[in-house]
């Protein structure tokens, strides 16, 4: 079975990189830039993990994220050390990992491949569990101090 990914950035630099590896790993890379894009493909294609490149999309990425979290897709974000606010952002927004640039590639193709895994694991689960394991995550937030957060991610995952 192979991974599909969707890599979200303006350009084409992690799109081509990752079509590198697309027969070797049984991969289908898909690329997108706008919300809409997006959409178009997580509704044509069962995605397994979204690769969002923040150095180019600075705090549009955020926007992204905070659109697509509810799709149940890992998303992995990839920025640069002068921007570590937004990879701070995106972690408590939900991000499943953050890569820094320059990236270690053996690193994040071993992190989508784990992601991927957790994608499928999260397709097999029962309500019940997703309910609690979402109020246990904004438990971890408000134990945290950060019960705006804990509230929102409550709202956002219909756990009221």
């Amino acid at each position: 079975m192979s991974t599909r990914i969707l890599v979200v950035e303006s350009g084409s630099l992690f799109t081509n990189l990752l079509k590198q590896y697309e027969t070797t790993r049984e991969w289908q890379i898909y690329s997108a830039y706008t919300l809409k894009e997006i959409r178009k493909c997580l509704g044509r294609a069962l995605i397994d993990v979204i690769l969002l490149n923040l150095i180019e999309l600075k705090r549009y990425g955020i926007v992204l994220l905070k659109k697509i979290r509810k799709s149940s897709v890992p998303v992995i974000t990839i920025n640069s050390g002068n921007q570590l606010a937004l990879s701070i952002e995106g972690m408590k927004l939900g991000a499943f990992d953050d890569f820094l640039m320059p990236l270690n590639l053996d690193a994040l193709l071993e992190k989508i491949h784990e992601a991927s895994k957790v994608k499928n694991k999260l397709n097999h689960r029962s309500p019940l569990i997703e309910r609690l394991q979402n109020t246990l995550i904004a438990a971890t937030f408000a134990e945290a101090g950060e019960t705006e957060i804990a509230k929102t991610f409550l709202k956002d995952n219909n756990v009221t």
